[in-house]
């Protein structure tokens, strides 16, 4: 039987000792059944692989398409995510042999790194690392979950608010697309509202946020008139206005809706559909039920899409000096809520 190829990755970190290990299956490219072995502790992470062809090692850190770095890169994105810190590395040492006998050795020094981040504060919530196991599956599920934890982790480097939204947006993305199966954003937010209205414990820790919020805070906090007005600019939006009301039913909501409504009451009295609007309104203003599922849907689907398209399209001006205004407060508190239901999606993947 024809000898494999076996490559030993060991990663020291600059981390206290400790004997307790986590060991895991790692699955890789067109391996199938096949895994690698991943073993982590505070100051290692050590990958065990067995391949069927020669593979040069020193083209790992310089080949885009290698398995290898593949493999490398989704360990250290699990390793931060359930560590919650960037180690500083030492080194990283990798080695082929075949039969038992040693072909070749790579060492990686500090100095080759070009920049070692770290993070600015700690994740608002625990990644549950059961859970973030589906991110090392070779499935478009567990790509869609790796891409997100790698784009949080970069949100927490950031110093900029606007830059750590952008990141969080990315990391949003990359799961309402997975959860939606589509690569179209109207129908991924569709797909995405309905499930977190389903199953609220995809939104746990978020809903718990915004749990206390009241109707004034809400109205305060949000850009309400620049929201209607930019995604009902014309009478033939107005339909679809209606349509949006129609669909909540959180009183908080609803009470800031009908402060608002005047914006477009024109409109909707046209169309006649003003009278339907009102009625639906003041119903569930009367029930006074709060909703914190629904409260999150708009914030992280509605609200955030509309400020995350005025940042892509250049509608905003860019930060020069470091001036606070009441945008960067919003974006702060923004990013806080969206990093929260970030981390409730990755958690309850099993949904999905």
């Amino acid at each position: 039987m024809r000898k494999k190829y076996s490559y030993n990755i060991d990663i020291i970190l600059d981390e206290k000792p400790t004997k307790k290990a986590a060991v895991l299956n790692l699955p890789y490219p067109h391996g199938g059944n096949l895994s690698d072995l991943l073993t982590l502790r505070n100051d290692s992470i050590v990958i065990a692989c067995t391949r069927n062809s020669d593979i040069n090692i020193n083209d790992i850190f310089r080949n885009y398409n290698s398995g290898i770095y593949a493999q490398i890169a989704k360990s250290f994105i699990y390793y931060i995510c359930t560590k919650r810190k960037i180690p500083k590395v030492k080194k990283i040492v990798i080695t082929s042999s075949r039969g038992g006998a040693e072909l070749d050795k790579l060492k990686v020094n500090p100095k080759d790194f070009q920049i070692q981040y770290k993070l600015r504060s700690k994740f608002c919530s625990i990644i549950n690392s059961k859970a973030l196991q589906a991110s090392l599956d070779e499935s478009p599920k567990g790509t869609a979950l790796l891409k997100a934890a790698s784009h949080l982790i970069k949100s927490k480097t950031k110093e900029d608010i606007f830059d750590r939204f952008d990141s969080l947006w990315k990391a949003f993305n990359s799961l309402y697309k997975i959860i939606g199966k589509s690569e179209k954003d109207h129908d991924c937010h569709v797909a995405l509202r309905e499930k977190l209205l389903a199953y609220p414990t995809l939104s746990t820790n978020t809903a718990r946020l915004l749990s206390p919020m009241t109707e004034m805070q809400i109205r305060d906090k949000l850009r309400w008139r620049q929201l209607i007005l930019n995604d009902y600019a014309t009478a033939k939006k107005t339909k679809a206005l209606h349509d949006f009301i129609l669909r909540y039913t959180d009183a908080r909501l609803m009470k800031v809706i009908c402060q608002i409504l005047p914006y477009r009451q024109d409109f909707l009295t046209t169309e006649n559909l003003l009278q339907s609007t009102l009625k639906h309104i003041q119903s569930h203003i009367q029930a006074n039920v709060n909703n914190d599922q629904e409260l999150t849907a708009f914030l992280c689907i509605k609200y955030m899409y509309f400020v995350r398209n005025r940042s892509a399209h250049g509608e905003r001006l860019d930060r020069i000096i470091g001036l606070n205004n009441k945008e960067i407060k919003e974006t702060q508190w923004l990013s806080d809520v969206l990093e929260s239901l970030i981390i409730d999606l990755i958690n309850s993947n099993n949904l999905f």
